[in-house]
């Protein structure tokens, strides 16, 4: 047998000399060799997925972090009055046109050096007449768990009605802004509004708006911001009735109740569901 030791003897001699016929090892070697390469490729192949994977991971989580970060930190219109206009009275009429804008400042500081900018409100309605309240985050420093409407910041160089379909969008899904049926401007002039929250003063030229959608809302998909915390549809009797609560002091619900009540009085009631 070829595959037995060359000496027998030798092998009994010099046990840890002992030798092999290279012709009984030969044959079995391309096949090692293809089962190491093989081997091989299979783990290369398996480190590259890795690697791959952990840097697309961490792409995401930057680019995340950075879009957060970027959202954060977004720069406002800040404004100013003209010289020797004095400062209107909350919840006045103000025409835009007044102002003077002296640059842009990030969201932050706008609130605590208490500067005018400009944002909206927008009511939000489904087919039949109901209203949408969304109740605000438990880590919101300003009216937490509070319940209220869509708002939002105007962004330099946006039209008021472009910051009111992206306030729906935001806090409520993009496939809301395929459901508007109309959405109306319920002041003539934007409100200036003035609210001392104590750790920050709110100055802001608000568009207040009603946003009616197509459909009922059961069959609306909504994907809620991170600082909702939940929402709900009142008819208008009931929505009435639980502001009316809380500007009486009976029911603390709502942030900022008087001035919901005064614009949601505005709503024409004729473009309603008849269901409420």
């Amino acid at each position: 047998n070829r595959c037995n030791f060359a000496s027998m003897s030798r092998r009994q001699q010099l046990p840890h000399l002992a030798h092999y016929d290279g012709r009984c090892t030969s044959r079995a070697t391309p096949k090692k060799r293809a089962l190491i390469i093989i081997a091989l490729v299979v783990i290369l192949a398996i480190h590259a997925r890795l690697l791959i994977t952990n840097n697309l991971s961490r792409f995401t989580q930057t680019k995340k972090s950075i879009t957060a970060e970027t959202v954060l930190l977004e720069d406002l219109g800040v404004f100013k009055l003209p010289s020797g206009l004095q400062e209107p009275p909350h919840m006045s009429d103000l025409d835009p046109n007044v102002l003077i804008e002296v640059g842009r400042k990030d969201i932050d500081a706008v609130h605590s050096e208490a500067l005018i900018h400009i944002g909206a409100w927008i009511f939000v309605t489904d087919a039949d007449g109901l209203f949408l309240l969304i109740q605000r985050g438990p880590e919101l420093v300003t009216c937490p768990n509070a319940w209220g409407i869509v708002g939002e910041h105007t962004t330099p160089d946006e039209e008021p009605i472009e910051t009111a379909k992206r306030g729906i969008s935001e806090e409520l899904g993009d496939d809301l802004l395929d459901e508007i049926k109309s959405i109306q401007n319920l002041t003539e002039t934007p409100q200036y509004l003035v609210f001392d929250w104590g750790h920050r003063v709110d100055r802001q030229l608000t568009y207040i708006w009603h946003a009616q959608l197509g459909k009922r809302h059961e069959d609306l998909h909504l994907v809620l911001d991170d600082e909702v915390a939940n929402h709900r549809w009142l008819d208008m009797e009931t929505f009435m009735e639980q502001l009316n609560e809380d500007i009486n002091g009976t029911h603390e619900m709502f942030c900022i109740p008087i001035e919901m009540k005064r614009y949601f009085d505005m709503i024409d009631i004729s473009n309603l569901s008849s269901k409420i």
